[in-house]
């Protein structure tokens, strides 16, 4: 064989080896290429799944992570323990009824839907609260009119959370947008949707719920015929009255002077703003009733009616005068009616969860108080101990207490004795750790407030049932007095509605132009430029 023939056969021989490698080579490559895909779909089918299965949890449990500065996605634990009393379960009912250019409409139905969002926190923390249907009335009749069957509504019950729990009619309160939420109308377009200005839904509706546990009525006398606030007809107390009707009380009239004693199924009797003068039987009757273990909640009035005997007896002096206030601002002063008692008993049942609750976003503890009559809390009989609740402070300096038409008034008086008086006092049995042998406790309460005023619907000046923190503590002073502590409230989360108002910042406005246009999509924009020749390396 010729050296040419022998080269050409070794080239033949070299390539015929070399093509079954590039073959090999190009099916691992391919292999490689194949296993890749394989993976990137296994890890895409895989995290679709985490995601999935994360999100089925977070819908199924709408429990949340509160970040928010006054905890508005949290509830207290005033309610966490309400809701700890439910046994049966409560269906809530939310109808609504919404027309585009009807401004008022759109904000009850945007406050109405954050309740119900919140109301999803509730069924996180006791299960047999839930939402039952929510239904609009407008475009789904034929579900509306099912609806309205089962849980025997009218047609006009919309705009509105219904509780119901029971069977049949069963038992049902309703929580209205007013007391959802506050609402303030744009003066310049009222055409615009009214805004929410503070929303006090859990306050509302951990109300409601209470009302629907305690189903037993209790029997509440008010006492007539001296003088005191009219409880029937166009009384000025209407908003009190709705409360206790609706935290289960059944409310009476009393006249003590042809009765001449307390009826024997009396729950709690009130005497709000008594004028005229007692008589001795109608004063024997209140005494007989608080020695056998009454409860008993005064609001005092204008003058001296013989009353104040019996409250010295149980452990509440009525002092002389009337308090008022004397603003000094600039060297320049003026004297008011209106007493703001901002300091409160940190301590009793009535007052502690107020004050405590004044921290979580709230304005600051205050109760505003007509010309109040000053107390004194004394000693009093059968081992019951007397508490101040309510006292003017007196440490302010911009705002002073003095007394008018009393022995401490003018001059003579120390800037302390004019400046601390107490406004609100009660009475309660002492704790005793070692009670004597056969020593029978006794029952009887006491809450007299130097005034009436706050008993009111509205007064002036913000004094009334329904401003600041009134009829929070006069629904737990009632509360207290009938010995249902776990209903005494610290008044819930009222959160004020905190809005950016781009128009009137224009540093602002820029912030949030840069932010959106260049700063953000720059940073995303600067990633892929990273990621891109990171790859390519």
């Amino acid at each position: 064989m010729s050296p040419s023939e022998t080269d050409r056969q070794a080239v033949e021989t070299q390539e015929v080896v070399v093509e079954p490698a590039a073959d090999e080579s190009q099916s691992f490559s391919s292999r490689r290429r194949s296993g890749q895909r394989t993976r990137f779909i296994l890890n895409l089918l895989l995290l679709l799944y985490i995601l999935f299965v994360v999100n089925g949890i977070a819908f199924r449990n709408p429990g949340r992570i509160d970040f928010t500065e006054e905890k508005i996605h949290s509830l207290s634990p005033e309610t966490r323990e309400v809701l700890k009393l439910v046994t049966k379960e409560i269906r809530v009912v939310f109808p609504y009824y919404v027309q585009l250019n009807n401004s008022k409409q759109m904000a009850h139905y945007r406050s109405l839907q954050r309740a119900v969002e919140l109301l999803k926190i509730y069924s996180s923390e006791q299960p047999l609260i839930r939402v039952a249907a929510e239904v609009n009335s407008l475009v789904d009749a034929s579900r509306w009119e099912l609806v309205r069957e089962e849980y025997d509504l009218s047609s006009r019950q919309f705009n509105r959370l219904i509780f119901h729990t029971g069977e049949g009619k069963g038992l049902r309160q309703t929580v209205m947008p007013e007391d959802v939420a506050t609402f303030t109308a744009n003066p310049s377009s009222p055409s615009e949707p009214m805004q929410i200005s503070s929303f006090r839904a859990e306050e509302a509706m951990t109300s409601a719920i209470k009302r629907l546990i305690h189903r037993k009525r209790l029997r509440c006398y008010f006492t007539q015929g001296h003088g005191e606030f009219q409880l029937g007809g166009a009384s000025p107390m209407m908003a009190l009255r709705h409360d206790l009707e609706a935290s289960g009380f059944a409310l009476a009239s009393l006249d003590l002077g042809q009765l001449r004693r307390v009826p024997e199924d009396c729950d709690l009797l009130v005497i709000a703003g008594a004028e005229k003068a007692f008589t001795q039987a109608e004063l024997d009757a209140v005494q007989g009733y608080l020695s056998g273990g009454g409860k008993l909640f005064v609001t005092l009035g204008v003058r001296r009616s013989k009353l104040e005997s019996v409250l010295e007896k149980w452990g509440v002096e009525v002092l002389e005068g009337k308090v008022r206030s004397r603003i000094t601002v600039l060297e320049d002063y003026s004297d008011r009616s209106w007493v703001v008692c901002r300091s409160a008993n940190s301590i009793h049942p009535v007052t502690a969860p107020l004050v405590a609750g004044s921290d979580g976003g709230r304005a600051d503890f205050g109760v505003g108080l007509l010309e109040p009559r000053p107390l004194k809390a004394v000693g009093a009989p059968f081992r019951l101990t007397s508490d101040v609740l309510l006292s003017t402070g007196g440490s302010d300096k911009v705002e002073r207490y003095y007394l008018v038409g009393g022995g401490s008034s003018g001059s003579g008086v120390s800037e302390e004795a004019r400046s601390d008086f107490t406004v609100a006092a009660a009475t309660r049995q002492e704790k005793i750790d070692r009670p004597p042998e056969n020593w029978v406790p006794l029952a009887t309460r006491l809450v007299v407030l130097g005034s009436g005023s706050l008993l009111l619907d509205n007064s002036s000046q913000g004094g009334g049932f329904l401003n600041g923190n009134h009829r929070d503590f006069v629904m737990n002073c009632v509360n207290w007095l009938v010995e249902r502590e776990e209903l005494v409230s610290e008044g819930g989360v009222r959160s004020q509605e905190r809005r950016i108002d781009l128009a009137g910042n224009p540093s602002l406005r820029r912030f949030v132009f840069l932010a959106a246009v260049l700063i953000f999509p720059g940073i995303f924009l600067a990633l892929g430029v990273c990621v891109y020749f990171l790859r390519r390396s």
